[in-house]
């Protein structure tokens, strides 16, 4: 195919999140329209792990994580709830065994870095067009059509659902409501000055060692540590049991009672009491963790889901973002300039091989983690019986 004869693909992308704008980025080659419905606000409370796999990646789209605030992982303990240490293992070495180090970083930096490599007029491809305020209601899949609320139709040569665990795409895709539910489990989430946390001697070991991201760990719940945003705020988020079914909502934004928080964590040991109470009662937030069974596919005609759309992942691997993230680059993969529109069907098919699989296992795995250590050990003894999995899961928890 001559250059003359190549066309990029337009490409429209229904969700502007982390995933959907790493698939903005790695198919600005092709060419391509962002239609999203969240306002680009900061989210409150909400830090993301970059794990040597999404590292990698997102520093070949051009974003270098300790640049735009992120925070190297040095160390990663656990502690029992009267803080006696579990273990504490160097991880500084990560990069060395990997090739790329792990990082913590704000969600709202990453996300605000992500948007202007986008958008950016420098770099290959066409800058991604975002539409602010375009939230998409329906598809057309006859018409390749996304339909917005205002009435609006855009049409393009391949759909992107990258809309979030509430994904109206999906089922459309699915061809049946599939809808993510409690999981069980909810998590109180917010971000503390680590001056403040420095300047109390009760809870200065929580940010004396720069780096270090701690699990606090009781039979049903845990606490979780970690610095992000050059190591100026400390990302605190404490799951627990929680058996209410609420509005199967997962908003960042929820606002959450501190008094409640306290109570549900009156048993871990005063420092950790301390640093809890830390937070002002107006910037507390709760999340309540959303489950979703594997999905029987991802890709319906010229559509195709990713991210939390396709696979929503409970928290305890650090590997939410990171999974949306090898979606995006994925997409990019298997549509590269030059693609066909008569052969964008087979494309997706070929993504969703691709991905499916190893997303899928990256869910049990993570799920299992969630578990408390009894009922962990039980199913992981089960599936040994079975012969179901090869290697025993990671002991470690991120939130």
């Amino acid at each position: 195919m001559s250059n003359s004869e190549i066309r990029p693909l337009r490409i429209l992308i229904s969700g502007a999140g982390i995933g959907g704008l790493t698939a903005a980025i790695a198919l600005r080659q092709a060419g391509h329209s962002i239609f999203e419905q969240s306002r680009f606000a900061n989210e409150l409370g909400a830090a993301i792990h970059l794990a040597p796999n999404a590292n990698c990646l997102v520093r070949r789209l051009g974003l270098v994580p300790e640049m735009k605030g992120g925070v190297e992982t040095e160390w990663i303990s656990e502690y029992r709830p009267d803080g006696s240490l579990v273990f504490e293992k160097d991880a500084s070495g990560i990069a060395d065994r990997y090739r790329h180090p792990s990082h913590s970083m704000h969600r709202a930096d990453l996300h605000s870095a992500l948007k202007e490599i986008a958008i950016a007029n420098e770099g290959r491809g066409v800058p991604a067009t975002i539409a602010t305020s375009s939230r998409v209601v329906g598809v057309d899949f006859e018409e390749n059509t996304l339909i917005l609320e205002s009435g609006e139709r855009h049409s393009g040569d391949v759909i992107i659902g990258a809309d979030g665990v509430h994904s109206t795409l999906r089922s459309a895709v699915v061809g049946e409501d599939s809808p993510a539910l409690p999981s069980g489990h909810s998590a109180f989430r917010f971000l503390l000055p680590v001056s403040e946390i420095l300047a109390d001697p009760t809870t200065a070991q929580f940010a004396a060692n720069t780096g270090k991201l701690q699990v606090w760990m009781a039979d049903d719940k845990r606490v979780v540590i970690y610095p992000c945003r050059y190591n100026l705020l400390l990302n605190i988020v404490c799951c627990y049991t929680d058996t209410r079914n609420g509005s199967h909502k997962e908003d960042w934004s929820q606002d959450a009672n501190k008094a409640e928080m306290l109570d549900v964590f009156k048993d871990f040991c005063p420092p950790i009491i301390a640093l809890l109470s830390k937070v002002p009662v107006n910037e507390i937030k709760l999340w309540q963790l959303l489950d979703l069974p594997a999905l029987p596919t991802w890709v319906k005609g010229n559509v195709a889901l990713m991210g939390d759309a396709a696979h929503p992942l409970l928290p305890y691997q650090g590997q939410g973002g990171a999974q949306a993230i090898e979606d995006g680059v994925a997409l990019a993969a298997v549509l590269p300039l030059g693609t066909k529109k008569e052969d964008v069907v087979d494309r997706l098919k070929l993504y969703q091989e691709c991905r499916y699989e190893r997303a899928t296992r990256v869910q049990d795995v993570t799920r299992m983690l969630g578990l408390r250590p009894a009922e962990r050990r039980e199913k992981h003894n089960g599936k040994l019986r079975t012969g179901t999995q090869n290697s025993r899961p990671s002991s470690r928890s991120y939130c």
